[in-house]
């Protein structure tokens, strides 16, 4: 193997720890390939070691240590590698190396697990490529792992992880306002405070886009389990203490959804009552629903049949279809 002479020197001086380590994990994890483990060490875990060694030399025994131990498990778990679910998770690393390396010198145990766990989180989201490349925006400007981390989150729901919205929006708070501005991909000299209010009050409102009109359909969210969804059959729309669910197939599934993007949660077991809940003014006739003001045809999905209404967010669901419509009010 080709390896930078940082890699080299600790692989050397740990040899007998390190193929203890190996045996270990070819025991763990049945087929792991000698030489793909190989492939990771020559390759990605090279380059992320010969980026940190530049600019801290003393952090790489310590980085090395993380790196062969995550990789390996990572590889036995069928995450990274050839066919591997989360093959993301390499580029993140890289990125990190690329980006952030003195941040990765300091903690690298903690940052590379975070980021392994959040790209094998995207793999069922979509893969996460948008959010890394806001993360290559934020890395360099973060001034310590956990405020990278924190604008990552942030960044995590702006691309799409709606049941994030909560948690982001307290992490929000505790960002400089650059770096906010840039884990929300709003350009920093447009940032004004008053914008992060008004997502916390708006769950529709975006400070990149200009305002639009509601009542609006949104999104649809959900889909047929041969499709990459969850559900089994057409669901129902209900809620329990307020909360958004939907049931299909004896499932309960809690919704999330907001201006950046909707996806449902595993929630319980069980029954669910469908809700028939329309705010004031609103009808359905069949497949359409009807607002005092506009008129929303779903002829493709079928009958609408049921439907819940919070503050600021209408829900339906529909005979023919096995993806709930999600309309904003506000």
């Amino acid at each position: 193997m080709n390896l930078t002479p940082a890699l080299t020197e600790v692989l050397r001086g740990g040899r007998a720890e390190f193929n203890r380590r190996f045996a270990v994990g070819l025991q763990r994890y049945n087929g792991i390939d000698p030489a793909a483990f190989s492939e990771l060490l020559t390759g990605p875990v090279d380059h992320i070691v010969g980026a940190v060694a530049k600019v801290d030399n003393g952090a790489v025994p310590a980085l090395a240590d993380a790196l062969f131990d995550l990789s390996l498990a990572l590889l036995g778990q069928r995450w990274i590698g050839t066919g591997g679910r989360a093959p993301a998770v390499l580029a993140g690393w890289e990125l990190i190396a690329d980006k952030a390396p003195g941040l990765l010198a300091q903690q690298p145990q903690s940052l590379l697990t975070a980021i392994a766990n959040a790209l094998v989180h995207w793999s069922s989201f979509g893969g996460g490529e948008y959010w890394l490349r806001t993360l290559a925006t934020l890395a360099p400007r973060a001034r310590s792992v956990d405020e990278l981390l924190r604008a990552g989150q942030v960044a995590a729901w702006r691309h799409g992880l709606a049941h994030y919205r909560d948690s982001a929006l307290e992490r929000a708070r505790q960002l400089d306002p650059e770096l906010l501005a840039l884990a929300l991909t709003v350009p920093p000299a447009d940032w004004k405070d008053e914008m992060l209010t008004r997502m916390a009050r708006n769950r529709w409102y975006r400070p990149d886009k200009p305002p639009q009109a509601a009542p609006r359909v949104m999104l649809r969210v959900g889909a047929f389990v041969g499709y990459g969804g969850r559900f089994a059959e057409p669901p129902l729309v209900g809620s329990i203490d307020g909360e958004l669910l939907l049931h299909s197939a004896g499932q309960r599934y809690s919704l999330h959804a907001d201006v950046f993007g909707a996806n449902v949660q595993a929630h319980s077991d069980g029954k669910l009552a469908p809700a028939h809940e329309l705010p004031p003014g609103w009808r359905i006739e069949g497949s359409v629903l009807l607002s005092p003001e506009k008129r929303f045809p779903f002829a493709e999905h079928g009958a609408i049949t049921s439907s819940a209404v919070t503050i600021d967010t209408l829900v339906l669901t529909h005979a023919w279809s096995h993806g709930a419509t999600v309309v904003a009010l506000l």
